[in-house]
């Protein structure tokens, strides 16, 4: 015989949703900022072309974000 499922609170998982939610916005936000430091030291060395992707690599690599580099 198959055990009943558990049933959820519907209230606790919308809290945990909630603090998934805040989450991901709170690492996308950092993201972007690295992202953007990145770009403006990029631009401020005038690095272009390969070069400027290897930068962004580098910087995506240095900051623990490897699910950002480019090919």
């Amino acid at each position: 015989m198959s055990t009943p499922k558990k049933t959820k609170n519907p209230l606790d998982e919308l809290k945990r949703i909630e603090r998934d939610v805040r989450e991901l916005g709170r690492r996308m936000r950092e993201e972007n900022r690295i992202m953007a430091a990145e770009q403006a030291d990029r631009l401020r060395l005038g690095i272009t072309g390969d070069a400027a992707v290897q930068h962004f690599n580098d910087w995506m690599m240095l900051h623990g974000l490897p699910h950002l580099v480019v090919d």
